[in-house]
């Protein structure tokens, strides 16, 4: 094995990736339910086909043949309508995406056959290479998947590379590929078996309740043909709107109990990254995360920017990291898209996240928010170095990845005339981000708002003797000044939240919303104070 695996902590305890109780009993009830809908679905099919074969087998001793016959084919037509939806074939994830192969990034691929060893996962069937933000592992699904588990493939975002350390990245994947783990008989059964059996009920109720196709077609076609056979078509399309109401009434309560499992899933899986990476290395990739996206954006932007002018960017990547570079100084945010610095004392009090006033309801709620995630992980602290390597070593010639994914991006954009230098291109970001508005003193309040927006014109900015109505800017923005932005962007986000607790949207911790040290109740009405 190369040595670009980062180490994994040696004293964890073995029950860490046990699944809970609350983990147990939401795939109970997922079970349950999800038995309750497919019993309730195969009886629908099983009646239309005996009927069918019924009435037609006995049309001939029956007193009106004719309403055999016709009743017999309408049955079978719904059991047709009923089976067809076990023959599908669902595709997940982007297959236009730059795939490699071992024999192209040998150390990528050793980096991930071990962390699937170590983490009792399924080694990757094929890697994918995209240009967002992201990491996921995806699998095309059929019937067949109820019995036999379909292979799993990888996707991996450059851009997330860009901007996580060795060790943050092995938490990210080990987190992914901590959904198919087995290193508990509790983790495998519960989160493989149930999970994968409810999603596949969850394809065969989607084809019953949204797909249209050729069968609704022919019902339709039947409805418009002479009066004296169109009604067959009108009581069939009767009869299937209600079949499809049914099963998409049933089925909600299945999706409510997979939310529900989702969310212990997301728990679990994070467990399985700590006990192979330590409490700490994952914590420290969501932190990165916001900065990860807000800045691919901000590159993109400048990408097309740059691509209006008839100049193309030739390195993407480096361009996030100088938008990054930016906003830190921007927002004045010393932490901004970096790891957080861990105190020497008791780091397993320490918390990069700190708690919203309020939640979506956990029902609702497939990925637990990042406090949530933070509690889970440090709850049996394990005490890990971070691996500070950068992830790009994980590949033979970064530089050239990069380049050819940053033309891959910009090829659905506008044609360019010429290419940009990694000089020219740096020179014209620092310029887009050295304006006074990007002054540090605002904290971002101009970060994609015009300084002049309640101007409607030139004209308007200045007084009648030709001096600017707003002439003292030395003294415009003062420390003070900076210090009372950041008090109305924390004081918009309370208002947010409890906004959200009236409507119902989202809900207080425990149940309390608890608020500058008082309990509220739903429907108290609270008063900012600037």
């Amino acid at each position: 094995m190369n040595n670009f695996y980062p180490a994994s902590p040696t004293d964890v305890p073995k029950h860490i990736t046990r699944a809970s109780k609350t983990y147990k009993r939401h795939a109970w009830l997922a079970m349950l339910l999800l038995l309750t809908f497919v019993i309730i679905y195969l009886s629908m099919t099983a009646w239309f086909a005996w009927t069918a074969y019924y009435l037609i087998v006995n049309a001939n001793a029956a007193q009106y043949q004719l309403f055999n016959i016709v009743g017999g084919a309408c049955s079978a037509l719904l059991s047709v309508f009923m089976l067809r939806a076990f023959f599908f074939f669902e595709h997940s994830g982007e297959i236009n995406d730059m795939e490699v192969t071992q024999e192209k990034e040998p150390a990528l691929f050793d980096f991930l056959h071990q962390l699937a060893d170590e983490a009792g996962a399924p080694r990757p069937h094929r890697v994918f290479l995209s240009s967002r933000v992201n990491a996921a592992v995806f699998y095309d699904l059929t019937i067949l998947n109820l019995f036999f588990p379909s292979k799993k493939n990888v996707e991996i975002g450059l851009p997330l590379i860009n901007c996580l350390n060795l060790g943050e990245l092995k938490a990210v994947l080990a987190h992914e590929l901590g959904h198919f783990a087995q290193k508990s008989m509790a983790v495998g059964r519960w989160s493989l078996v149930v999970g994968r059996w409810v999603y596949v009920a969850q394809q065969i109720a989607a084809h019953i309740i949204s797909k249209r196709d050729a069968f609704d077609s022919f019902l339709i076609g039947l409805s418009r043909t002479d009066i004296r056979i169109a009604w067959l078509g009108w009581l069939l399309r009767i009869i299937v709107w209600s079949i499809r109401s049914a099963m998409e009434t049933l089925f909600s309560f299945v999706i409510m109990a997979q939310r529900a499992l989702s969310r212990e899933m997301e728990f679990q899986a994070d467990r399985v990254a700590v006990s192979l990476t330590g409490s700490d290395a994952l914590i420290h990739a969501l932190h990165k995360l916001e900065a990860a996206d807000d800045s691919w954006e901000r590159a993109l932007g400048f990408m097309q920017s740059e691509l209006g002018n008839k100049r193309a960017v030739n390195n993407l990547f480096l361009v996030q990291q100088r938008v990054i570079e930016h906003l830190r100084k921007i927002l004045d945010d010393a932490s901004y898209g970096k790891e957080p610095t861990l105190p020497t004392k008791n780091p397993e009090q320490f918390r990069v996240f700190k708690r919203k006033l309020a939640q979506p309801p956990k029902m609702w709620a497939t990925h637990p928010e990042n406090t949530a995630r933070e509690e889970n992980a440090k709850e049996i602290y394990i005490r890990a170095n971070i691996d500070s390597r950068s992830g790009w070593d994980l590949f033979n010639n970064p530089k050239q990845l990069q380049e050819t994914a940053t033309a891959d991006t910009i090829e659905k954009y506008t044609p360019k005339d010429s290419s940009l230098t990694i000089e020219d291109c740096t020179s014209h970001l620092d310029a887009m981000y050295n304006k006074n508005v990007f002054n540090p003193k605002y904290r971002g309040t101009y970060l994609g708002r015009s300084a002049v927006r309640n101007y409607a014109s030139v004209h308007d900015m200045y007084v009648d003797n030709g001096m600017p109505k707003l002439h003292d800017f030395d003294n415009l923005y003062t420390k003070e000044t900076a210090d009372h932005i950041e008090q109305l962007n924390n004081l918009n986000e309370e208002r947010f939240h409890l906004s959200s607790i009236q409507n119902g949207s989202m809900k207080a911790h425990g149940g309390i919303a608890r608020f500058r040290g008082k309990e509220l109740q739903k429907n108290t009405a609270v008063r900012f104070k600037n």
